[in-house]
């Protein structure tokens, strides 16, 4: 419980992280493919995500933002779900 208190001082703390991170790494992908103001936005979110699962990584076993972590580190974004979940399939752009 202690910890979970923390939890909206730490998402304060890394969201300038994640949002310099996200930026960055999308401003090429948004201008070549004229992506909407939205697709920063989500990716935004994941990394974000991802960072707080890291960060409770010793109490509860990352999951979902772990496993979009692996995309974007391959260079990809994953960006939809075709099918009815969770059977069905991820969309990786």
């Amino acid at each position: 419980m202690e910890r979970f208190q923390l939890w909206n001082q730490l998402a304060t703390e890394l969201r300038p992280i994640a949002v310099a991170l996200a930026t960055e790494k999308t401003k090429a992908v948004l201008e070549e493919n004229e992506l909407p103001e939205t697709f920063l936005d989500t990716v935004k979110w994941d990394i974000l995500h991802l960072l707080m699962e890291a960060e409770y990584a010793d109490i509860y076993p990352p999951g979902f933002y772990a496993s979009q972590g692996y995309w974007y580190v391959h260079g990809h974004f994953p960006c939809g779900w075709q099918g009815d979940f969770p059977k069905g399939t991820l969309i990786i752009y």
